[in-house]
């Protein structure tokens, strides 16, 4: 059969194998954990693409962030199917699955190897690791960057083939557009010089100083980018060294390469949310340093016989230092949409390893053995895409496979109560307060829970407490006034509401329930003045209306 054919047809199957593991996702729906500030509660995303939000993508920051290309292209999905969680996930399935083709067809043409290249693009395709990339809508920034990075890639292969402007300005623009989708794209100059050791080969032809030279412009754009970034977290996003201590950061950066290692040959157990250690782990710390350092000697060692083992390893030792949390952002120890681009570097290696050094006795076992794990591989995908149903499974599942996990708790909880489900959320909201007190927010759902449930003396205390944490928690101090309210303690409701329209007197729901408030005092007249107030701030409010009109009669 000719060679073209077989190409055709392995992209095919690369197509319908991860649109199969995938299938389910397109009946998942959002996840109240990023999609709300990426998607559905982003107003610059919600109206759908237009002019102005196309410059407000380059010229703003959204949730301590700047992707104007991940922001167009939700405008885009909006634009073209509306606030459809499922469209969404089609979409992210889309870009996944031309990653994995694109990264077949850029293998191959760098390397010559046609099944080699297809087993890496399909293990990429079908891994487990890289479900919350794909399944998780917020994670478009991911699937955006990783195709626009392999096609900087295979624009350059064309450029080391043979020199010439375009595949060369091809490639800076692939560059631009993976920046412009996540930042995470910042190591991918370093990824290109690797290449010209292997599979490129051109370090021996070209010197040193023409494939420094080479990147220069595209280290130029990573530096912007960088600081771009990094400019856009500083208000809330980095953690300080204060919280997270360099020993801590050390510690965990160790101990999760050795554990993105292991979950590349062993995807179990995976969660949405694994919690930073309180302190520094020196005995797995120092473990890990070990094992890092024995595999680096022993790259080092067989690099003229296997390049591709030292390439492989620098590579995912090198794109994963952005995400390693030297610098930390956000609460997490480590995540598994941290390895979609590193992971390659682990693949490249070990599949060029058995390719070239399998035993020929050996030979006629490898065809199976290959079908046997991408079957493997696509069953667990399928099975780990099912947890992103929905926030409440996802979360849940969460905290199956972790501990001590105050997020997941939280989280459950919240997805719980947006169900409706108060009585089920409770216990998640206590699990995750014995885990960490100090979360404000997570006492005042629990009061609204209790609120919901006929407990609102009850939901009193756990207000206050709350606002222990963060007095200035307007939502805590609105829940308080009306558990106030409602449990009979009407002087302090009214005192609780007046505190509020002292720093916030704009509040249409404070003036009408302080109305109510004085109102159940037979004080009608301020009743009156509170409630024209918030009929004035909320004119289309049907209950402020009805308020008017019934104390107008009294």
């Amino acid at each position: 059969m000719p060679e073209r054919r077989v190409v055709a047809y392995i992209v095919l199957g690369l197509i319908v194998a991860v649109l199969c593991a995938y299938a389910m996702i397109v009946r998942a729906d959002f996840i109240v954990y990023d999609d709300n500030s990426h998607v559905f509660e982003n107003p610059g995303v919600t109206g759908g693409l237009t002019w102005q939000g196309i410059r407000d993508a380059f010229t703003k920051t959204h949730a301590s962030l700047w992707l104007p290309l991940t922001w167009i292209s939700f405008m885009l999905d909006v634009s073209l199917f509306g606030l459809n969680p499922g469209a969404m996930h089609a979409v992210n399935v889309a870009w996944h699955a031309a990653s994995t083709v694109l990264l077949f067809l850029t293998l191959r043409r760098m390397t010559g190897k046609l099944w080699a290249s297809a087993f890496v693009a399909a293990l990429f395709g079908l891994h487990p690791l890289n479900v919350e990339s794909v399944a998780w809508i917020t994670e478009r920034k991911n699937v955006l960057c990783a195709f626009f990075w392999i096609a900087a890639i295979a624009a350059y292969a064309r450029y080391a083939e043979r020199p010439r402007a375009l595949p060369y300005s091809l490639a800076l623009v692939a560059a631009v557009l993976a920046l412009l989708s996540k930042p995470m794209a910042v190591t991918l100059p370093c990824t290109l010089l690797l290449l010209d050791f292997w599979p490129l080969r051109r370090a021996r032809a070209v010197p040193a100083w023409r494939l420094v030279g080479e990147k220069l412009p595209f280290f130029a754009l990573t530096a912007v980018a960088s600081w771009l970034a990094l400019h856009a977290q500083q208000t809330h996003a980095v953690v300080s060294f204060e919280t997270v201590t360099i020993a801590g950061r050390a510690s965990n950066a160790l101990v999760s390469y050795v554990t993105y290692l292991g979950q590349c040959f062993w995807p179990a157990r995976l969660g949405v949310f694994y919690p930073h250690p309180v302190d520094p782990q020196p005995v797995l710390a120092g473990g890990a340093l070990v094992l890092l350092v024995m595999i680096t000697g022993a790259a080092w060692w067989a690099r003229k016989r296997s390049p591709y083992v030292l390439i492989g390893w620098l590579w995912y030792l090198g794109t994963l230092v952005p995400m390693i949390g030297l610098v930390q952002v956000g609460s997490q120890a480590r995540a598994d949409r941290f390895t979609y681009i590193p992971q390659l570097g682990i693949f490249f290696a070990i599949v060029w390893l058995v390719a070239e050094r399998w035993p020929l006795k050996w030979v006629r076992a490898l065809p199976v053995a290959s079908a046997s794990l991408l079957l493997a591989c696509g069953f667990l995908t399928a099975r780990q895409v099912s947890f992103w149903i929905d926030g409440t499974t996802l979360f849940e599942h969460t905290i199956a496979v972790t501990k001590n996990n105050p997020c997941a708790y939280a989280n459950a909880g919240l997805h719980r109560a947006r169900a409706g489900e108060w009585a089920a959320a409770i216990p998640h909201y206590q699990a995750s307060l014995r885990l960490q007190p100090d979360q404000s927010m997570i006492w005042r759902e629990f009061g609204v829970a209790l609120v919901q449930l006929g407990k609102p003396k009850e939901a009193v205390a756990l207000f206050r407490t709350g606002l222990q944490y963060d007095p200035a928690d307007f939502g805590a101090r609105y829940q308080l006034g009306l558990a106030l309210q409602e449990s009979g303690a009407t002087e302090e409701s009214v005192q609780t509401f007046e505190e509020i329209l002292r720093d916030v007197p704009h509040s249409a729901g404070a003036h009408y329930h302080l109305a109510l408030a004085l109102e159940s005092q037979g004080r009608k007249e301020e009743a009156r003045t509170h409630l024209a107030e918030a009929a004035r701030l909320a004119p289309n409010d049907a209950g402020i209306a009805k308020a008017m009109g019934e104390l107008g009669r009294k």
